[in-house]
């Protein structure tokens, strides 16, 4: 492994550096001391910042930043943005995201506006202060003003005793390679699975009592997972009657679940879904390629995606979500294209492109480390983004992971009218989400300073299931002090 050391004598800026650095030179670790292959090397002198790359074997490179005169040198974006002009130099070519390596940069947009900026302003900061491309600029100035309706609380009549629900189901009929969630395996009998299906109704039970004191009312309700379709259709029954009873669910928006692996579906456990009001199902192949779908420990069956699409569109649910992951295994641009338009075949309203990220919690990673790739080139994800909107699907919503093949994003794309509301409403942080379930952390959201204070849940099952009566009462706790 490569090792870069870090001679700051700002040591706060050794994250936003690290950040920045593996966005150009993914994979090496860094280091504030001992030996390595390389130094980064950063100095103030008054208005003026000495930044320096060297690796041993390569020419060294050294420049000089003058603070303008209404910079705030404590700012950390600035510092990144030098360091951001010095590495592009050094590697010879820029990221279509420039600085920005956090997750929700359309958030990002949101909060100027919120300040009074005008849409102008907001584009002219990030192509000069974050150094945004003009696509990812204008994407983000497009996903802003779609997004408008569902984050306004003007438009929408929205308050503090307005939120989403999500209710997580972090269990698997098996593990896939990729993935990085904490969820678990069902045994073999199901044990576990029963177990934490009776210790969830009685979170269910308990927090749901909570807000309907409070006279919180319910907006979006999301129940994903792992494969939340690993329970019944007795217990889905169940589940979905609980919720009803426990929270206001009368004047809900959106209703998803997640159904994601086709080999968990039965007609039985659609029309539990359907009789209890859920709108949008999300059906995830991930690929359409049968040798990805073995090399990454995924369930394939001939036909299978295709029929349980064609049943869920039967029995008319307002909207079907179908991901996509760019850079599975060893598939290729023609092999992305063949699952692309396989899936737009079957005439989703929602279809959301993720880029493959190898993530800490992964096999993958466990066995591979951090390996990120140039991904397939900026043509072939305007080829990608090109398709789509040609077939009437146009961004409604985007996140960012770190480590993601080829730096890029990820893009819920949707047909007009099935905008993704709660994910919407996530990335945006401007409504509180309540946690319900293992893994699952609450955002509550505080219009009057524009803040969020999470509320965590342990992630993996047997915890969960030990300790339930004390996490649900640390976590009764911190919603009655909130009090929406």
């Amino acid at each position: 492994m490569r090792i870069l050391r870090f001679d700051l004598d700002r040591p706060e800026l050794e994250y936003y550096f690290h950040e920045l650095y593996q966005a150009f030179d993914p994979g090496v670790k860094n280091v504030i001391e001992g030996d390595a292959g390389g130094v980064l090397f950063q100095r103030c002198e008054g208005k003026t910042l000495l930044l320096s790359l060297s690796w041993e074997g390569s020419q060294a490179l050294e420049k000089r930043f003058e603070f303008n005169n209404n910079d705030e040198p404590l700012d950390n974006s600035i510092y990144k943005g030098f360091l951001y002009e010095l590495l592009c130099e050094y590697f010879n070519k820029t990221l279509e995201w420039g600085i920005l390596t956090g997750i929700k940069p359309v958030r990002i947009a949101q909060k100027c506006l919120s300040t009074g900026m005008s849409m102008s302003a907001v584009e002219e900061k990030f192509r000069n202060y974050y150094r945004a491309n003009a696509d990812r600029t204008q994407l983000i100035m497009d996903l802003t003003r779609t997004q408008a309706p569902f984050v306004s609380f003007e438009n929408q009549g929205m308050n503090k005793k307005l939120v989403s629900l999500y209710v997580g189901i972090p269990l698997c009929p098996a593990k896939c390679s990729y993935c990085s969630f904490i969820s678990t395996v069902v045994d073999k009998n199901g044990l576990n699975l029963e177990a934490y299906f009776n210790n969830l109704l009685v979170e269910v039970h308990r927090i749901g009592g909570v807000f309907r004191a409070q006279e919180v009312i319910i907006d979006t309700l999301y129940i994903g997972g792992g494969t939340p379709t690993v329970l019944s259709a007795e217990q889905l029954d169940v589940l979905m009657a609980a919720l009803e009873k426990s929270f206001n669910l009368t004047r809900l928006r959106e209703y998803t679940l997640e159904a994601g692996r086709s080999e968990t579906i039965t007609e039985e456990k659609l029309v539990v879904a359907k009789r209890h009001g859920v709108q949008r199902l999300c059906l995830n192949p991930q690929t359409m390629n049968a040798k990805t779908l073995a090399a990454v420990g995924r369930y394939w069956e001939k036909g299978l995606v295709e029929k349980q699409a064609e049943l869920i569109k039967k029995m008319e649910f307002k909207t079907l979500n179908m991901d996509l992951i760019i850079g599975l295994a060893d598939e290729n641009p023609d092999d992305f294209m063949f699952s692309l338009k396989a899936v737009m075949a079957l005439d989703p309203e929602n279809i959301t492109i993720h880029n493959l990220s190898i993530k800490k919690g992964s096999e993958m990673k466990h066995a591979q480390g951090i390996q990120v790739s140039k991904g397939y080139g900026e043509d072939f994800y305007q080829r990608v983004r090109k398709i789509l909107s040609d077939n009437g699907y146009e961004p409604y919503y985007l996140y960012r992971l770190k480590y993601t093949q080829g730096n890029s994003e990820n893009i819920g794309y949707s047909k007009r009218g099935h905008e993704g509301i709660y994910n919407i409403l996530m990335m945006a942080e401007r409504q509180s989400i309540i946690g319900i379930g293992a893994g699952s952390t609450g955002k509550l959201y505080d219009p009057a300073d524009d803040s969020i204070n999470r509320v965590f849940t342990v992630k993996d099952i047997k915890t969960y299931n030990d300790r339930i009566d004390q996490i649900i009462e640390k976590k009764v706790k911190a919603y009655e002090f909130f009090d929406l």
